[in-house]
């Protein structure tokens, strides 16, 4: 089980909804407006601390209020959870876990995990490389706190190096005042490097489980390419490079510069991908993820699904709803999956209702 139920007061477009959730399959379904991507939303905000399509808190709150909140039951493996988020115009965004407040994401990041599935994810495939460097970031700390104490660590040292950087080349310091930053990033630098190479064999793993099990030959990969590929070179790399880090204010190498890339066929992804490919290419390493998840916590994550079996061809659906199926199966547990849709009739033709006898169901109306 994963969630039980989320409250919204003052959230997007609605101004007080309860809605409680099944073990198994809940489908959110009702027209545009209606404020069905919104419940997925808040609880991605609830696992994450943060929202799946803005980083503006301020565009989440209804319009009219100047606040919103957010509550939201959880229960796994025998403990449960109550999560509370609100966020104001005239203070901060503040999380309560068990009514204890956190003073870090870092509390609440990879408690009670979940994988979405929305056309704002598109970009992962579609996007650069800094896409998808922030998606397998993100799916890497979920599973494992050193990752995010790592990865947390490094982007605040490259910050601070940067603006020793801007600094260096106003003439309001002196180059000395670089070299203190570049020791301590060298070892932060190397443990990320050898996490994330890691991570992504790993992750790999289960992109492959997914495919051997799946109906049509599909063959989506990933590929890994270091910005520095030796970590014994990265210390008189970046040193050959302070001048011309110095003239643009920035650090050019890095792992904050590693390229990720998604492969349909051997090829890249965002270079012969045509649009179904991409999207397939998408639900792939979602799935993927969910599977990453599920080997590493031992708890499959909260699946949400936004509008999916709009965006897919009938006959894809139904290979995806036979593929999740089979997961259930070979893991021996239900995935607790939350769908939203305009059309019903799209969720009763791709089989999945068929396939989940019981099924909590809600209809929102604008």
């Amino acid at each position: 089980m994963g969630i039980l139920k989320v409250t919204l007061s003052s959230f997007r477009n609605h101004n007080q909804k309860e809605l409680s959730f099944g073990e198994g399959l809940t489908v959110i379904w009702g027209d545009n407006g209606s404020g069905k991507t919104s419940v997925l939303e808040a609880i991605h905000i609830l696992s994450y601390g943060k929202s799946f399509k803005t980083h503006k808190h301020r565009e989440l709150i209804k319009n009219g209020f100047q606040s919103y909140i957010i509550r939201g039951a959880f229960k796994k493996s025998g403990s449960a959870d109550t999560i509370d988020t609100e966020f104001g115009l005239d203070r901060p965004q503040i999380t309560k876990i068990n009514g204890k407040p956190i003073s870090s994401r870092k509390e609440q990041v990879g408690r009670n995990p979940v994988v979405v599935l929305s056309p704002e994810e598109q970009e992962i495939t579609k996007g650069g490389p800094a896409q998808r460097r922030s998606f397998f970031d993100r799916v890497f700390s979920v599973v494992s706190k050193e990752y995010l104490k790592t990865i947390q660590s490094f982007m605040r040292l490259l910050k601070q190096r940067n603006a020793s950087l801007v600094r260096i080349r106003e003439g309001k310091a002196s180059i000395d005042e670089v070299y203190g930053w570049d020791e301590q990033m060298l070892g932060v630098a190397s443990s990320l490097l050898l996490q994330r190479a890691s991570m992504l064999e790993e992750f790999k793993e289960s992109l492959l489980y997914l495919l051997d099990r799946y109906s049509d030959d599909v063959q989506i990969g990933l590929s890994y390419k270091p910005n520095i590929k030796d970590i014994g070179d990265y210390e008189s790399v970046i040193s050959k490079t302070q001048r011309i880090d110095v003239s643009l204010g920035r650090t050019t190498r890095g792992p904050h510069r590693d390229e990720i890339d998604t492969l349909w066929h051997g090829a890249k992804t965002r270079s012969v991908g045509s649009q179904g490919e991409h999207k397939l290419s998408l639900v792939f390493l979602k799935l993927a993820e969910m599977i990453f998840v599920k080997e590493k916590t031992g708890d499959f994550p909260i699946l949400l699904l936004d509008d999916l079996f709009a965006k897919l061809d009938l006959g894809r659906s139904r290979k995806l709803v036979n593929l999740i199926n089979i997961l259930e199966k070979d893991m021996g547990e239900s995935i607790q999956t939350i769908v939203t849709t305009t059309d019903i009739v799209d969720i009763e033709q791709s089989g999945i209702l068929s396939e989940n006898p019981n099924v909590t169901n809600h209809h929102l109306v604008r």
